[in-house]
Order: C-alpha cells, then structure tokens, then sequence
C-alpha cells in the first residue's frame, strides 16, 4: 500500500457494518479505447467542462501530475460570462479541445458553456451516457466524437471513462492509474480493511460530538484530493440529518487562520490530514547578508542549508504535537510514494470510506435527493422574470 493512515485520541465504534460490494468497483474502463480517443482528438490545451463527480477526480489527478503535463489544463465549473470570454481570448480553437462530461446528459449549466464554446468553433469531443440526455443528443446533431459514460454515479467514476479519459488526453498514464484502484479494491474487499476501520474512527466521533472534518493538506499535489473528499464525504453521507461537514486548506497557510478555530473554538473538529514523504530535497541558502537579523529568539542564518521539506515537515509536526497535548482526534494519511498507482490507491480508498461512512449512519450512499432538488430549482429560476 503506498500510504499509511494513524489515529489518534479517536476510538473505534462498538457498532459494525457489513462488508460493502460497490457496483463502481466492477464497471471496467475500456482503456484502449481512452488511448486511441486521446491519440486523434488531443491538443495542446483542454478545456474540461462539467461539475462534481464529473471533475473532481480528474482534478485530483492534474494536481498530482501537474509536473509532468505540458498541456493548458483549464477546468470550467461554472457559466460565468467573464470566466468564459476570457478563456475563449486566452485560447485559440485551432489548438484547444473542450470535453464536456455529464452522466445525465442534462447539466444545465455544463451545456450553456458547452454552447458557448460551439459558437466559437472549438472543437468537441464529449463524455456522457448512451441515453435521451441533451448532450447525447447533440453529440448526434453534430456528429461530435464521444466516449460513453459508464453507468456510475459521477462522485464514483474516477476509475472508470469519465476521469481516465480528460487524464488520458493531458499524457497521464490511464493504465497504471487503473491498476492502482483495482489494487486498492481488492485490498478493500477483506472483511477488516483501512476504509472500514477510519469510518468507524469517524463515526465513533461523530456520536461523541464531533460534527467536522478539517482537512489540512501538506502537499500541493494532494491538494486536487481535497475537493473529491469534500465531495465524497458531503454527498454520499450527509443525509438524514447525518454526516460531517469536511473543509480544509493548504498547510500551512490554515495555520494562519484556522487553527484558532480548531484550538479556541468549539471542540468538535477531527482534523484529517493528507502529507506525503515524496517533497524534493531542496536546501534553503540564505544570503550573507542576512544572517545576523534576528529571528525568533535566534538567527536568520540558522535556516541555512535546513532542507524545505524539513520546515513543511516541522509546520505539521507542530499541529500534531499541539493536538496530542490537548488530547484531541486525530487522522494522518500519509502517502509514501507518489506515482500513478498510489493516486488511483488513494482515489480508491476514499471512495470506500465514503460508502462505509454511509453505512455507519444507515443511509443510502448513492443517492443525493437534495443535489437534485436545488438542480430543478435553478433551471426553473433562469425562465422568471
């Protein structure tokens, strides 16, 4: 397993829930497929329209691999008008392909800027459910390339087409990304596995009066993580007036903000943090001519040579010892390595935890009637006057 997980002043639950068989575990990702689409259809910049689950885990995986791509990656989740006009100055259709994801077809918000970008001639290609849906539909009008959706609720679907294809058209290695979740999976399917034992951590908190997660990331390439989290743990849990209210930032920078919420405010935050051990060493020179200013009780040219990642290691260090002084809960996920496999891995595991979470509070983990509700309302509110 390329990451670790450790707890702290944080119990499991005396309740238990049965073994989980996803039906996004099974839906088997036609990768030669993903391969020859991005071999015709890709240019030097995408342009990725779609919202939640059609985005977040792509997102998860440009940030991992963002090093690596030479592409203009440009992820559009909102109408805007400002947002797109500027885009549409800032890239040339002649070297642009916009790839609108939608299960339904009927993103509302994804088709207006999927038709604002038609107007303009950029080239399409498309993922989205073989059904009535309008964006199916104009896929057909158009004769537009497409690749299908598969029959997985989006928040799901980061191993399947609607992740791998956007990461298969920026140079990503689909393959080994799939090949990590499958390995992930398997492992997942014992009777006692990682997702089910830090559901149960946070569950167990939950019951004792801890109703947020704050998700402090250590690392900018897990950063695109934290909204898949957010969206996972939101969507699939928190129903019925149950579930955890997830929110985080870079560290860091929280500290700056944050940690007097998680300290001085009220105790009933679980921070759940994501680092890695893959940071470059790099080591910090400090100006000759600085080092006699005065530093904290000590110089600045004490910092000489001191590795970066040493100092982020310290920021973290210093939260997690605070934490434990006050003997307050804890989760660390900690990635070990940092390659295609530990990011479908990792993207595994927190798909699992979700769907555990849900089961801890006995609600369905693939529904989310209140999405759905606030959908309607925002397409009948645009014909009002």
């Amino acid at each position: 397993m390329t990451f670790e997980i450790e707890t702290e002043n944080i119990q499991q639950s005396e309740e238990s829930v049965e073994k989980i068989e996803p039906v996004f575990r099974d839906a088997q990702p036609d990768i030669q497929a993903i391969k020859e689409a991005a071999d015709q259809h890709s240019k030097e910049n995408l342009v990725l329209i779609g919202n939640g689950g059609s985005v977040t885990s792509f997102r998860a995986f440009l940030y991992a691999f963002m090093p690596e791509v030479d592409a203009d990656v440009r992820i559009v989740t909102t109408m805007e008008p400002d947002y797109l006009h500027r885009l549409s100055r800032e890239l040339d259709p002649e070297n642009t392909v916009v790839m609108p994801i939608s299960k339904s077809g009927s993103t509302v918000g994804v088709l207006e800027s999927l038709m604002f970008f038609m107007e303009r001639d950029y080239p399409v290609f498309a993922v989205t459910s073989d059904n009535n849906g309008a964006l199916r539909k104009i896929v057909e009008k158009r004769d537009l390339p497409w690749i299908e959706h598969p029959e997985v609720g989006g928040r799901f679907s980061g191993a399947t087409e609607t992740a791998l294809t956007p990461a298969a058209f920026i140079g990503l290695d689909t393959e080994e990304i799939r090949a990590g979740a499958e390995k992930m999976y398997e492992k997942l399917e014992e009777e006692e596995n990682i997702a089910y034992h830090v559901a149960s951590n946070l569950y167990s908190a939950e019951e004792n009066g801890y109703s947020n997660i704050l998700n402090p990331v250590y690392s900018t390439r897990l950063l695109g993580f934290q909204p898949l989290f957010i969206q996972l743990m939101h969507e699939t849990v928190c129903k019925e007036g149950e579930g955890m209210t997830v929110y985080g930032d870079l560290g860091p920078e929280y500290q700056h903000h944050t940690n007097q919420r998680l300290f001085g405010g009220k105790k009933d935050v679980v921070p759940f943090f994501f680092r890695a051990e893959t940071h470059e060493k790099r080591k910090l020179d400090v100006p000759d001519d600085f080092t006699d200013i005065d530093l904290r009780g000590r110089k600045l040219g004490d910092l000489d040579r001191i590795e970066l990642s040493k100092s982020l290691e310290s920021e973290y260090q210093g939260v997690k010892d605070a934490l434990s002084d006050e003997e307050m809960p804890r989760v660390t996920m900690t990635l070990t390595e940092l390659s295609y496999q530990a990011a479908g891995e990792l993207l595994a595991f927190l798909q699992y935890l979700a769907v555990y979470s849900a089961k801890f509070r006995g609600v369905d983990p693939f529904t989310q009637p209140d999405v759905e509700k606030s959908k309607e309302i925002g397409f009948r509110e645009r014909f009002t006057e």
